[in-house]
């Protein structure tokens, strides 16, 4: 894989899935939207960049620090959240940013084994789901975000994502594989995704989407630990084929409900 392929699958890849989840949610409502966008196709093609560019060990720990942001990630999408009930779409995105950044930087240092990091992950996937603030059960406000879209939004998402896919890419590529597995983790299709809707669409829209987002972020963690484990000693096709089949699995299972 050259660099010039690297670079076209990070400009396509998350644009294409911003795209898919914008479109899904306009047709089903923003919760499967949400879920569909939580799948570890963004994490999964950089993690195999990486782990193709620098070795099967390399890749092992990008997906195990990768695991890790697991816990900064939810917590950004539970504070984007709970601030869009009462603020503005780029204070939300401001702040949950920063606070993205200080957890994962306290998570980089302390480097956590894997025990206590599948504690943390487990704990952080199971109150995220629970610290969602509450909506009308009134499903109309699901369907809102379908309302009267810009002709102009669904480039400016796609141009939004691929900007912010480039730049945490490099961090990774140039920060080493702890760094690259918390960039890969790094909320880009929440962010994007969730912003967008709470501008257009009200908040409601974007805590649909967060709900969804939060709900399939089980299969990023068992598509992560996989690779953990497998890459050093299965090798680099084997061990993605394996974590993607373990992702298809755990995404299912998770899917919302009518």
């Amino acid at each position: 894989m050259s660099a010039s392929d690297t670079l076209f699958l990070k400009i396509l890849l998350v644009p294409v899935l911003i795209a898919s989840v914008t479109l899904v949610g306009r047709r089903y409502g923003q919760r499967v939207g949400g879920w569909l966008g939580s799948f570890p196709i963004v994490a999964g093609p950089i993690l195999f960049v990486l782990s193709f560019e620098n070795g099967a060990e390399f890749g092992a720990a990008a997906a195990y620090s990768a695991f890790v942001a697991i816990v900064p990630a939810m917590i950004f999408y539970v504070v984007y959240a709970r601030l869009a009930v009462r603020t503005s779409w780029w204070i939300a995105a401001a702040i949950g940013i920063v606070i993205w950044c200080l957890v994962a930087g306290l998570l980089w240092q302390w480097g956590l084994p894997m025990i206590l990091a599948a504690i943390s992950v487990v704990a952080a996937l199971w109150w995220s789901a629970r610290a969602m603030p509450e909506l009308s059960a009134d499903r109309r406000l699901d369907r809102q975000a379908t309302a009267s879209p810009h002709p102009l939004e669904l480039p400016a998402r796609m141009v939004t994502g691929a900007l912010v896919t480039l730049i945490t890419s490099e961090l990774g590529k140039q920060g080493g594989a702890s760094i690259g597995g918390f960039a890969s983790l790094f909320p880009s299709i929440g962010l994007v995704v969730a912003a967008f809707n709470h501008s257009r669409s009200g908040p409601a829209a974007a805590i649909h989407f967060l709900r969804g987002m939060t709900r399939g972020m089980w299969s990023v963690g068992a598509f992560c630990v996989t690779l953990t484990l497998t890459l050093p000693k299965i090798g680099l096709a084997a061990s993605f084929g394996l974590a993607v089949l373990v992702a298809v699995a755990t995404h299912a299972i998770s899917r919302p409900r009518a």
